[in-house]
């Protein structure tokens, strides 16, 4: 079974694009932002530079000139080519060629001091435009202004900053996509690497990785690869090992079936034969699987059948123990997320932890039954009624609780999703309770 493929970006794609977006995108801003301010700058600085000069330009040649018709000739051909407007202040207070006729005290009262002194020009706020002021020498003209609007101040900025900032996001995005094609480079091998590596968990132990990509993933690859040598290495000499065992019992289970055909009283060889057999049974199950590839077990198995086929092994020595005991298991199917195999280890070492620590003749319940009324998990209950409680020592003066057996219990109880518990029964003996959840229906 191979692994799904993710149906979204990878990881690691998406995480290299947001860096080389994060990196470039600082570096973008750390250039454009004050480059804005430059340009802003330079577009104020050029407007007020050029009103100035127009305001000098009209300044020189009014002066010297007294005729009132002249110096609105002037005015207003200097007006006509250039693009701000341009007002003339006379001496007596009067503005003309620009603004029209003001009261004098009003029109003078917006001077400038210094230029209404024929000092030095300035530049003085007007809303969001700006005036530029000239002063006029020797002349009935006082001063000369020129007006330049808010959108000469800032003429060519926005469009200045729509290609400016534009192409930082272009090499922005550039960037990103050269980070996801680099991280493709990447993420392909490591994808690969991840499939090997699912189909060597789910048992395919042929599967190989051919190294590609990055230096350090095929590294990690071919490393994968050594070890699913090693773990064939593995499997092989556990399966001679265990294939040998099992031959070497052959050899006492024979003469252990001399001794049952040797015994006198028909109850007891019967019983000790049926128990024999079950051994060779088991013995010639691990011969042969030992000398097949493992195959997978499948995941999915009944548990109430489990109960019953157990039952009628351990019914046969609990009535040669004079043992009462009540099972309660379903007609219908509780199928559990478990193999059948560690349903039976399971379910042998609850009934060996009684058989174990309780005197012949103790009384055993088992019981399978629905965890809740609306639950969708199923509980095995075993309780005896021999001496002791809980976790305290048995009869025997082994404790009780502990032990592969138990261990087997939790960890069979955990792979399957639910949980073990050791507690006390009603009657004061032992009680251990496996909840499991019911498997998903198959697709």
């Amino acid at each position: 079974m191979s692994a799904p493929q993710p149906t979204t970006r990878p990881r690691i794609r998406r995480r290299l694009a947001l860096i080389a977006a994060a990196a470039t995108g600082t570096v973008m801003l750390a250039f454009c932002v004050p480059l804005a301010f430059f340009v802003r700058t330079v577009a104020y600085d050029r407007a007020i530079d050029a009103a100035e000069l127009q305001a000098r330009s009209l300044g020189a040649e009014l002066s010297g000139v007294h005729d009132l018709t002249t110096i609105r000739r002037i005015a207003r051909q200097a007006n006509s080519a250039a693009i701000s407007d341009a007002t003339v202040y006379l001496a007596g207070g009067m503005a003309t060629a620009g603004r029209g006729v003001r009261p004098a005290r009003s029109t003078l009262a917006g001077i400038p001091k210094a230029v209404r002194v024929r000092h030095v020009g300035t530049t003085t706020a007007a809303g969001s435009a700006r005036d530029v002021w000239e002063p006029v020498h020797r002349s009935t003209a006082l001063a000369v202004v020129v007006q330049v609007p808010a959108g000469e101040l800032a003429k060519g900025v926005i469009k200045t900053w729509i290609f400016l900032f534009g192409g930082g996001a272009v090499l922005v995005l550039l960037a990103v996509g050269l980070a996801d094609r680099l991280g493709r480079s990447i993420v392909r091998p490591l994808l690969a690497l991840e499939d090997v590596t699912h189909r060597l968990r789910d048992g395919d132990l042929a599967q190989r990785y051919e190294p590609a990509g990055p230096y350090e993933v095929a590294e990690v690859g071919q490393a994968v690869n050594e070890l699913a040598d090693r773990i064939n290495g593995l499997i092989a000499s556990a399966r001679v090992a265990a294939s040998d065992l099992g031959h070497r019992l052959r050899t006492p289970l024979t003469a252990l079936r001399l001794d049952i055909e040797a015994i006198a009283a028909e109850g007891d060889r019967a019983r000790l034969a049926a128990a024999l057999e079950s051994v060779e049974t088991a013995v010639s199950r691990l011969i042969e699987e030992s000398r097949e590839a493992p195959k997978p077990a499948s995941r999915r198995s009944d548990l109430s059948q489990a109960v019953r086929d157990r039952m009628t092994f351990w019914s046969l020595l609990a009535k040669s123990q004079k043992r009462p005991v009540d099972v309660r298991a379903p007609s219908r199917r509780v199928d559990v997320p478990l193999s059948r195999d560690e349903l039976d280890a399971a379910i042998d070492a609850l009934l060996s932890n009684v058989f174990a620590h309780t005197p012949e003749g103790t009384a055993f319940s088992v019981q399978l039954r629905p965890a809740a009324a609306a639950s969708q998990s199923w509980s095995l209950v075993v309780e005896d009624r021999g001496p002791g409680a809980g976790l305290q020592p048995s009869a025997n003066g082994k404790p009780r609780g502990t032990g592969l057996g138990l261990d087997i219990v939790r960890r069979t109880a955990t792979q399957g999703g639910g949980a073990a518990e050791v507690g006390r029964s009603a009657s004061g003996g032992y009680r251990v309770e496996i909840r499991l959840p019911l498997a998903a229906p198959d697709a």
